[in-house]
């Protein structure tokens, strides 16, 4: 639903944005004529009859003394059911719609509520769950308040990133109410409305349901602790043949398929190639490749979808041991070693790679970066590269003796130049 809704909204910026561009005398307001209701049908959200150009009678909110039987129970798009959150056309705002809302806000009573659902993005770390019956109750209370604050939308592009939403059941019928920091929006009956939310009373209790929401996301367990034990201290997806490594961080919606899949899987089973998770405790890593047989399908899904992310790194940097490094360069201090562990595994690196067998030899002495890493086992990673103009980023690779293979990396986000100021630093 929150997809569809950002989806939604980008559209109605984009026909804002068209409307600023195709005319209209200079200065007038961007939506000089909100959408008319053919002549002979009724608005959908059936707004009270107004005579002329009557302003509107001040609107009260009743006292509500009923009891809110269901709690919140936050929800994530692979979750939703066909219903849950509805969906509808959407459409810019009269003062008639904005009076049917807000009516059927303030008519609105906690004890005919049948189900509550709530959904919030970014998904970057989604709290999955129910909320206290007390904190639910609040959240209908703040959405009743918002009625008296609610406008038509009259002219500019708010924002659409940063977006929660919660959808009320009655029994007869689901609404949707949802707000992105300038605009609430509001689905019933097939029809979407755009309001301006920028009043002070929209944005102070919108910001209290964030604040709920917020609330309990950060009070949830992380679930590698739940569905493995206290042991565990991270999980990355595995491209074992291009040698690149993402963590899986807690929270995503996929999170509980990845760790019940995990978890149900026999360790280290699958061939080392292809795709794999890797599972590292405080003292140990255990691999879980991956096949594609019907049992693997979701995990090979979520376990790609996690590659495609920004944060790629080189498999052997996050593979690697740091208490059992021997030497690096001239440096044999396990402070230095250690604190320089930290700067590898936090290298960042684009999605193409190359694998060659053998060693490589540097091309060109001219912004050099050199290291050589050894470890107790006798294993020695061999790093080469070279800074870009800024002296930050360049191509680089890393050969392993045990393997006497060569991966060929770009480095991203400065990874290289931070590894060159190390060891100028510690030389």
């Amino acid at each position: 639903m929150g997809k569809r809704i950002l989806s939604a909204l980008g559209a109605a910026v984009l026909i804002l944005s068209l409307a600023a561009c195709q005319g209209g005398p200079e200065g007038s307001s961007v939506l000089e004529e909100a959408p008319s209701v053919p002549s002979g049908e009724s608005s959908s959200l059936e707004p009270p009859s107004t005579s002329g150009e009557e302003a509107s009678a001040p609107l009260a909110i009743p006292e509500d003394t009923t009891k809110l039987k269901v709690p919140l129970r936050m929800i994530s798009p692979d979750e939703e059911k066909e219903g849950d959150f509805p969906t509808g056309e959407w459409s810019y705002t009269t003062q008639a719609d904005v009076d049917a809302c807000r009516q059927w806000l303030a008519d609105l009573k906690a004890g005919e509520i049948t189900a509550l659902y709530g959904e919030a993005l970014p998904y970057d770390h989604y709290w999955s769950g129910e909320m206290s019956p007390e904190d639910s109750q609040k959240v209908v209370d703040l959405l009743r308040s918002i009625a008296l604050g609610l406008a038509p939308l009259e002219k500019g592009n708010p924002p659409t990133g940063g977006y929660w939403g919660v959808a009320i059941h009655t029994g007869d019928e689901a609404v949707s109410l949802g707000y992105n920091g300038e605009w609430v929006v509001f689905t019933r009956q097939g029809k979407g409305y755009i309001f301006d939310g920028t009043d002070g009373t929209v944005r102070e209790s919108c910001g209290e349901i964030e604040a709920l929401m917020s609330k309990y996301e950060a009070q949830a367990p992380q679930v590698t602790k739940r569905f493995f034990g206290d042991e565990v201290q991270s999980i990355y997806a595995l491209d074992v043949d291009s040698y690149l490594m993402a963590p899986v961080e807690d929270g995503y919606p996929e999170s509980k398929v990845i760790w019940e899949g995990l978890q149900n899987r026999i360790q280290s089973g699958g061939n080392p190639s292809g795709y794999a998770f890797v599972i590292f405790t405080e003292d140990d890593k255990e691999y879980i490749y991956l096949n594609d047989s019907q049992e693997d399908t979701a995990l090979n899904k979520y376990c790609q979808a996690a590659l495609r992310d920004d944060f790629l790194h080189p498999s052997w940097f996050i593979h690697m041991t740091p208490k059992r490094m021997v030497s690096a360069n001239n440096i044999t201090d396990k402070d230095k070693l250690l604190a320089l562990a930290e700067v590898l595994k936090g290298v960042m690196v684009g999605e193409e790679t190359t694998v060659r067998s053998g060693n490589t030899n540097p091309d060109t002495p001219g912004g050099l970066v050199f290291l050589r890493i050894t470890f107790d086992s006798g294993v020695e990673y061999t790093i080469i590269g070279y800074l870009d103009s800024d002296g930050k980023d360049g191509p680089f690779s890393i050969h392993t003796s045990d393997l006497d293979k060569t991966v060929y990396y770009q480095s991203m986000n400065g990874s290289l130049g931070r590894i060159n100021d190390f060891l100028e630093s510690n030389s």
